[in-house]
């Protein structure tokens, strides 16, 4: 039986901010300290089939690099499991296939109520549903999976989001921008904090921070 399962996602909006996330079932639990997360690079803009096997090329290679560790990339695992149909499995079996290491591969299918309901082969599906315990046990890797991944999509938003904002004013690029936010953690910190205490972020200056405090204080200024 597979005792050790691996299980990949992708996330995006409208190919933004896409990502993948990876997560790991040992002996039937979550492994967590397992999980990886991926920032989809080379792949095409809303390509999922091409972001997967990107992905899957990146864990395998580090596979490869250091091999028979207990977890993480030095670990083989028994079962790779994808949250996506018979399309899935025929896009990334022939890469898996490449690197020799004889690994299984199969797609996790959802019903029209984005349930599991079978797991998907090529040229065809698995039905699962008379299987109570291998039920119980696609549906929670395919239900973790999607959390995790959907969660490191949001949070990669919410960054693209920040670094926007800060962006925008005059002065400031990505170093400084990611240095107020490393600093202050919030935009809303950001956004209270005096002149004197932008000015003493790291990488800021007098000129840099003025404009700042003027971007949220806009209102203020322009009613003096």
């Amino acid at each position: 039986p597979p005792l050790y399962i691996e299980c990949y996602d992708i996330s995006h909006t409208a190919g933004d901010a896409e990502v993948a996330g990876m997560v790991v079932f040992k002996n039937g639990k979550p492994f967590k300290s397992a999980y990886r997360r991926f920032a989809v690079r080379d792949a095409a803009r809303a390509d999922d089939y091409a972001a997967m096997r990107e992905v899957l090329e990146r864990r395998l290679t580090e596979y490869e690099k250091s091999p028979q560790h207990d977890s993480g990339f030095g670990k083989k695992p028994d079962l790779i499991l994808l949250d996506g149909g018979s399309e899935h499995v025929t896009a990334v079996k022939p890469l898996i296939d490449s690197f020799g290491l004889g690994i299984p591969v199969f797609g996790l299918v959802k019903d029209d109520k984005h349930r599991t309901r079978a797991i998907s082969a090529d040229g065809g599906e698995i039905a699962i549903a008379a299987k109570r315990t291998v039920f119980s046990l696609l549906s929670d890797i395919q239900e973790e999976v999607h959390r995790f991944a959907i969660g490191y999509h949001r949070q990669q938003r919410k960054k693209a989001t920040i670094s926007t904002t800060l962006t925008s004013i005059p002065g400031i690029g990505e170093t400084r921008a990611k240095a107020l936010m490393k600093h202050f953690t919030t935009i809303r910190a950001v956004s209270e904090a005096t002149e004197e205490m932008l000015e003493e972020t790291p990488g800021m200056n007098a000129p840099a921070a003025r404009a700042v405090y003027r971007y949220f204080h806009s209102e203020e200024n322009d009613g003096e």
